[in-house]
């Protein structure tokens, strides 16, 4: 007998945090169904009714029959790539079929009208409609030679930061602080992979979806954007048919790399952030969840737009004022009542400055003095700790080891084995950081 509501996870990378969504929809008594690729953690939560593989091969017909099997009621997707997919699935449904129409219509009830969805996927455009409406926005550009790079370097003040479109997670972007650093940049970021890189992704990383991309040797487009100089902000957005149903902002404390994944966040509230979800939620029509990543100025402390993620972020888990955005949209979906939250769950609604885990194993405990953080553990799951305390399972093969070795400057950070964890547990909780149970309970 299918439950009365039906949500579908997909996920094509191996990000943890949509575990901790995940756990928010089983929490909330609605059947879960999953697709991400093997080695995901999504694997170690038992209540999942059904995992299935994410294909490398034909990714558009198989969620169509995923879609169409399932009849999900929402769908959640976890990265851009999946986004971009969904996508796809609905402009090749044929709306004369009951099965397109399944299609067609579950894809739009989980993002949005379908119009707008090229604003997720090219930057510019969702900055021009914000820009227009008054939101604080960097002064941007679209690059196509070299060309535009020198005159954009001529007439906008340095640094700069290149971005090149359909990127995600901090890759495709290039900070540059003299114009041979950007011109090197763009010349990286609109060629089509290297081989020799796109072979680093399959063998170290074990990611044959980003390989697979690679080898389709397709150049995409390179945005410039002044660069602001301040800490990191974001707002997630949970929303229905263009109407924003609740927000939660955070400012960066902490974050990996030049331009990586926040690690410390602290809960806040910006009525510049707030107003620039409204705009872009009800100018784009969009439904489900979206992100939008700010700099607040360190010179004005006002919050400058940069992009949107069009998609569940890593904090749309977290419970401020008695509630979390997954459960105030199902909420608001259902037409009742949640289930009530595990009490220890609750706790956390008081808490405003936090660690995220596992993503602060990839700190050095060594900068976090006298950080007060919580450090966000899924106890509930011991299960799912077991597994974020190991390396993620791209770079458990013995090559990633091995680069990891010879490479002494990480992008975001070497990723850790459990005992080294569990040392860096210790240590940030020495400095000054807090979790609700003993680390003797590991």
């Amino acid at each position: 007998m299918k439950n009365d509501f039906t949500v579908l996870i997909v996920s094509s990378v191996w990000w943890s945090a949509i575990t901790r969504a995940a756990v928010e929809f089983l929490e909330s008594g609605v059947e879960v169904h999953a697709i991400c690729p093997a080695g995901h953690p999504l694997r170690c939560l038992g209540a999942i009714r059904s995992i299935q593989t994410y294909p490398y091969v034909a990714p558009t017909a198989a969620l169509a029959d995923a879609i169409a099997q399932l009849r999900p009621d929402l769908i959640v997707p976890a990265d851009d790539r999946v986004v971009v997919t969904l996508h796809q699935v609905f402009s090749e449904a044929d709306p004369s079929t009951a099965t397109g129409r399944l299609c067609r219509d579950t894809i739009e009830r989980s993002l949005g009208r379908h119009e707008y969805f090229a604003y997720a996927q090219t930057r510019l455009r969702l900055i021009d409609v914000l820009r227009e409406q008054g939101i604080p926005t960097p002064a941007a550009a679209n690059l196509a030679t070299l060309e535009d790079v020198r005159r954009w370097c001529a007439a906008t003040p340095g640094p700069w930061v290149l971005k090149r479109d359909r990127s995600w997670g901090g890759s495709g972007v290039v900070i540059a602080d003299t114009q041979q650093e950007a011109e090197s940049g763009f010349h990286r970021l609109s060629q089509p992979v290297r081989m020799i890189c796109a072979l680093r992704v399959l063998l170290a990383d074990r990611d044959i979806y980003s390989f697979m991309e690679a080898t389709a040797r397709r150049p995409l487009p390179v945005m410039a954007q002044a660069h602001v100089t301040g800490m990191p902000a974001n707002i997630m957005v949970a929303c229905w048919e263009g109407e924003v149903i609740g927000t939660l902002g955070v400012n960066v404390v902490s974050y990996q790399g030049r331009t990586g994944a926040a690690t410390v966040i602290e809960i806040t509230q910006s009525a510049d952030m707030e107003r620039a979800a409204r705009v872009t939620c009800a100018a784009l029509k969009l439904s489900g969840f979206f992100g939008l990543d700010f700099v607040r100025c360190a010179k004005t402390g006002t919050y400058h737009f940069i992009e949107m993620n069009p998609r569940l972020t890593q904090i749309g888990h977290l419970c401020h004022g008695g509630n979390t955005l997954i459960r105030r949209l199902l909420q608001h979906v259902r037409g009742r009542a949640q289930v009530a939250m595990p009490a220890a769950a609750m706790e956390l609604h008081e808490r405003t400055l936090i660690a995220l885990f596992p993503q602060i194993l990839r700190t050095d405990p060594d900068t976090m003095k006298n950080a007060s953080a919580w450090i966000d553990i899924p106890w509930r799951y011991p299960e799912l700790v077991e597994e974020l305390l190991r390396r993620p399972w791209p770079r458990r093969g013995s090559v990633a080891r091995l680069e990891e070795r010879l490479r002494p400057n990480m992008p975001y950070g070497k990723s850790v084995d459990r005992g080294e964890a569990l040392g860096k547990l210790s240590t940030l909780l020495k400095t000054g950081m807090v979790t609700d149970m003993p680390m003797a309970t590991l």
